[in-house]
């Protein structure tokens, strides 16, 4: 790094005389980053430190880039970096008096082409790196990093030798922090060359346990380097089926081991269970649907449990006064998928290992909620009910199963909205979560904590709320907090109208907190995008800040489906001014006022 000589030279020429003056220093705080920690955020050319300096008259440099300081001794700076070990120098200077700090952080280096020099396999770059267990059809995929321009080939340790592989450029991955937070594509390697792929579609007849993966690399020399792969496979025998049963009270089934989550279901329901990779069970749902779940969220059930199957004859719904029960006589704990749309309001409910027999759907004529049933068979053992609904808005379901193993479906009727000259909020339930705590969450350049911050606007929030009639819940009313789960496990007990999360924002490593700022507002089920609208246009409107997007996103707090949920981001707690602004009284007052305006359009044009 090269770093500005007039800075150097000021260093040097006042750390003999800065030392003689130790008791008059001007004191510099480090809020971010850590000592020690890693920065992840070498795709960027530059990223971002902040924190607090005694005086707000200093001047403070950070590795020969002079930042601005606020009235209140904050500083934000985004400065070059570069991978590796990696030092901030910071210094603050005010009529003589010098202080310096020095942060020390960690930034990982990016994927780079190994060099032509010599013949290598890059151990770090090696797939599997992780234990698989595929079966009879499977495509067995792996790869590696090593000398371009060579020829590759691997071998499975007692299934199949010298198969070949192909050298080819992978596609470049980007940093999604600077892609989603940020307003550029940032690549998180150059174009790189000596990436080696192969496969090997596993044969009926190939059942092996525990099999190594050895790889050979061979230049046009003759010289060659061989590497084993950290990851074993294992074929299974498919004869007998493996069954395994869901244990917690919510499980999350991914698309792909870590990947993203799309199907949500309830302890008891039996998985058929048909590869592994990692500390991931891969599960088969039907011909053409698959998912992956967690080992710890499973057990197996003992060899010879059938896998999940159940014959559907009758359908029926039951009025609960605030509710509409549909229970689909399964028989069963099947795994299912939930598909919502709001054009027209409607649910699919799509159920797996399913036949249909379904000669009777019985509902009441007169129900005001339900408008249809209807059943379809989309595949051998894939069964899907479709429910029609005569709803604006769609205000929550809760999926489960009942003490018989039936699927229930609870679908919430409309509040009572009240009209002029009564606020809509009248009775109107509504649950406050600020977030964080026990952890702090995001952390402004004076040290002033997101989980503070978040309950301060909530008991504001809260008042306002309460002064037009509504019924407000909170998930904590002082410093003591609950987990993210028990916090999701009391929103579907207390089963509000509305569920608000209250949150101020930060940034990922590597993204400029210059460019990128202001208001946000994030859902995750469609019957909350209405709401978010409204949250996010009002919040615009009343804080003049950035408008810095609406977002679809898996957070926990977004997810229930027991009502709409919207997570609001109205300020940014690492940016000085508006760290500032946060802590204000008037800030509060203007936030909550918004929300309130917010929640109440929200509520008219959902009034039946």
């Amino acid at each position: 790094m090269k770093y500005n000589k007039i800075f150097i030279a000021f260093f040097l020429g006042v750390l003999f005389s800065s030392a003689l003056n130790a008791a008059d220093k001007i004191e510099i705080s480090i809020v971010y980053p850590k000592e020690g920690s890693t920065v992840t955020a070498a795709a960027s050319d530059s990223s971002f430190i902040f924190g607090q300096v005694s005086t707000p008259d200093a001047q403070v440099v950070i590795n020969g880039n002079e930042c601005q300081v606020y009235q209140n001794g904050a500083f934000l700076a985004y400065v070059p970096i570069e991978p590796g070990d990696f030092t901030f120098h910071c210094a603050a200077f005010l009529d003589g008096d010098t202080t310096f700090v020095e942060r020390s952080v960690f930034i990982p280096p990016l994927l780079k082409t190994t060099t032509c020099d010599s013949l290598l396999i890059d151990k770090k770059y090696i797939f599997p790196n992780n234990d698989l267990e595929l079966v009879q059809g499977d495509l067995f995929r792996v790869s590696f990093k090593g000398t371009p321009g060579c020829k590759a080939g691997f071998t499975i340790d007692g299934v199949r030798e010298n198969i070949p592989m192909a050298e080819q450029n992978p596609p470049r991955d980007f940093y999604w922090g600077e892609s989603v937070f940020g307003d550029k594509m940032t690549f998180l390697s150059d174009s790189i060359r000596g990436i080696y792929t192969g496969s090997y579609l596993i044969q009926p007849m190939d059942w092996r346990a525990d099999r190594r993966i050895i790889f050979k690399l061979k230049n046009a020399a003759g010289d060659s380097v061989v590497k084993t792969a950290a990851g074993h496979l294992s074929i299974v025998d498919t004869s007998l089926p493996r069954v395994a049963e869901l244990l917690p009270d919510l499980t999350v089934l991914r698309t792909g081991p870590a990947q993203g989550y799309y199907y949500f279901l309830p302890q008891g329901v039996r998985l058929w269970i048909t590869g592994k990779q990692g500390d991931y069970y891969r599960a088969r749902l039907s011909g053409l649907e698959q998912g992956w779940v967690q080992q710890k969220s499973v057990r197996l059930l003992p060899a010879g449990t059938p896998p999940p199957h159940a014959v559907v004859q009758l359908v029926r719904t039951y009025d609960l006064g605030r509710k509409i029960r549909v229970k689909v006589f399964s028989g069963e704990r099947v795994p299912f998928r939930i598909e919502q749309s709001t054009r027209p309001q409607a649910l699919k409910i799509i159920m797996f290992g399913i036949s249909s027999d379904t000669d009777w759907i019985r509902h009441n004529f007169n129900d005001p909620l339900i408008r249809e049933i209807r059943w379809k068979q989309i595949s051998p053992d894939a069964y899907q009910l479709s429910i029609g609904l005569n709803q604006k808005q769609q205000w929550g379901y809760n999926p489960f199963y009942d003490e018989n193993d039936n699927f229930c479906i609870d679908i919430k009727k409309s509040p009572k909205i009240s009209g002029w000259p009564h606020s809509p909020l009248d009775w109107i339930s509504i649950l406050l979560d600020p977030g964080h705590e026990p952890d702090s969450g995001a952390v402004g350049p004076t040290g002033f904590a997101e989980k503070d911050a978040n309950l301060m606007l909530a008991t504001v929030v809260g008042k306002k709320l309460r002064s037009k009639g509504a019924v407000v819940y909170y998930t904590r009313t002082g410093k003591q907090g609950i987990s993210l789960r028990a916090r999701v496990r009391l929103a579907k007990i207390l089963d509000p109208d509305i569920l608000l999360s209250l949150h101020h924002n930060g940034l990922p490593d590597g993204v400029d907190p210059f460019r990128n700022r202001g208001t946000s507002s994030y859902y995750y089920r469609p019957q909350s995008y209405k709401l978010a609208v409204s949250l996010q246009k009002h919040l615009l409107k009343k804080l003049k800040l950035n408008n810095y997007g609406l977002f679809f996103d898996n957070l926990a707090m977004c997810r229930p489906p027991q009502m709409p949920a919207v997570l609001i981001e109205p300020a940014f707690m690492i940016h000085p001014e508006e760290e500032m602004l946060i802590k204000s009284d008037k800030y509060r007052n203007e936030c909550a006022d918004a929300i309130v305006e917010s929640i109440e359009q929200f509520l008219r044009e959902a009034k039946e």
